[in-house]
């Protein structure tokens, strides 16, 4: 396990950026000097550990699991590791217990991760649902595996905290798993309620922006009362400041936004390392500082900054699809601490590059205050985010054919090659682990600092 690093918490993303995306910049720049809270507890990833995830529908979209892989890649890239996605819709305890056998206890696991409750709870009390966690444990623990649990998501339906309604039995199963894993000595991360509360307060705005698209098209008929109010409502929301966010998906299955916040949550429970690097240099080019990176052949000329930096990990790869959620869960970016401090600069704003691309404009003050650079959806940066996400999701492709035929060789009257060929899938599979360990290995970036044109 990579030793726990420490730095100063670093500043979002510029202000520019931050009205981008439709927030307050003050609610997303914060100062230099204020400490990133210390981790709760020893991410439980170690060295050689073969992790599977083992889950019902929601696991088996391969959206958050994916982002919680891809973010270990980035954060961890000095381990060998491996993740296996094993999530069933409609899955409950019993029913992973039932396809254990074939379905997790064949990868030789280190570590089962248990992501389960939103179908245990239409046929299954607290109590029940707990035992039957305990003979779940007990078949991991039987496979030498470390069990790791996680608390279902919340049911994105408008219902809050102190109002479950729909949501009340995955609440009991969340402060009943947390005790059962104390009790276990196992590492639990609750998602439900650190992410309810905030899904609910996002929920009016997130039905405005669900309704856009038919209102959009009401809006072209002219016979329809009052149209040139909805014009006008439209008109606005093309020019507020204030970009609306929705989950997407379903109110059980969140789509690509709703699952970057449920990967986000588990992390940072789970105590995942938040900081990558950061590097401060002056405008005439002196490095100052330069934390958990290498930064060299810097130069200014011209009131132009120029220079080379190495990090020791990367940032948390952000899918282009569930950017959009950034401002709204702050988690995600303090778990990617990337920053860049240039001070001294006597321009009012600057444009970014790294590796001759555009990376974007921030203003002298948001440099010298630091700038995180995982905000920024575009350039070097985030494509190797991007390159990561793919290599992982081709990875889980042969997973699940991996799953059909270790399926078919455990049948009665299995194919005599049926062993044969999972051998080969396994080896695909492996191969495909090398090549998200590969892209996600650090590079040589090429910065460039100059004034606004």
């Amino acid at each position: 396990m990579n030793p726990p690093r420490t730095a100063p918490r670093t500043t979002a993303f510029s202000t520019q950026f931050a009205r981008q995306l439709g927030v307050a910049a003050l609610g997303l720049l914060v100062t230099a000097t204020a400490p990133w809270t210390a981790r709760a507890a020893e991410f439980p990833l170690k060295d050689g550990d073969i992790w599977v995830m083992a889950g019902d529908s929601i696991t088996a979209q391969h959206l958050h699991s994916n982002y919680y892989e891809a973010f270990c890649y980035a954060r961890y890239p000095k381990l060998t590791f491996r993740f296996r996605n094993s999530g069933v819709g409609g899955d409950t305890i019993p029913r992973v217990l039932a396809r254990f056998d074939w379905d997790i206890a064949p990868w030789k696991p280190t570590v089962v991760s248990v992501e389960l409750g939103m179908n245990d709870q239409g046929g299954f009390s607290v109590e029940q649902f707990i035992a039957n966690m305990g003979q779940l444990s007990e078949r991991i623990k039987a496979s030498s595996a470390r069990p790791v649990f996680f608390s279902p998501s919340p049911i994105n339906n408008g219902d809050t905290g102190a109002k479950l309604g729909g949501n009340t039995r995955l609440h009991l199963y969340s402060v009943a798993l947390k005790t059962f894993a104390a009790a276990q000595g196992a590492p639990y991360a609750d998602q439900f309620h650190p992410l309810v509360d905030v899904w609910v307060a996002n929920k009016p705005r997130e039905t405005v922006v669900n309704a856009l698209a038919p209102l959009r098209a009401a809006a072209k008929d002219d016979q329809i009362a009052g149209v040139e109010h909805l014009r006008a409502f439209l008109a606005a929301q093309d020019t507020s400041p204030v970009r609306l966010v929705s989950m997407q998906g379903d109110p059980v299955h969140p789509g690509p936004p709703g699952q970057l916040t449920m990967a986000a949550a588990l992390l940072k429970e789970l105590g995942a390392e938040g900081f990558v690097s950061s590097a401060t240099l002056d405008a005439q080019g002196k490095v100052t500082e330069a934390k958990a990176c290498v930064v060299e052949n810097a130069k200014s000329e011209n009131g132009q900054l120029t220079f080379d930096r190495l990090d020791e990990t990367l940032p948390f790869p952000i899918p282009d699809d569930a950017r959009a959620v950034l401002p709204l869960y702050p988690p995600i970016l303090e778990l990617s601490q990337y920053t860049l401090k240039v001070t001294g600069l006597t321009a009012e704003r600057y444009d970014l590059k790294v590796n001759d691309t555009a990376l974007g404009t921030v203003s002298a003050r948001d440099l010298a205050q630091g700038v995180n650079l995982t905000g920024f959806g575009q350039g070097a940066i985030a494509a190797q985010g991007r390159a990561i996400l793919a290599e992982v999701n081709n990875k889980e492709g042969l997973v699940g054919q991996w799953r059909g035929q270790s399926r078919a060789a455990a049948a009665p009257g299995a194919p005599a090659d049926a062993k044969e060929r999972l051998a080969a899938l396994t080896k695909q599979v492996e191969a495909a682990d090398a090549k998200i360990r590969a892209a996600a290995q650090p590079k040589k970036l090429r910065f460039e600092v100059a004034p606004a044109k």
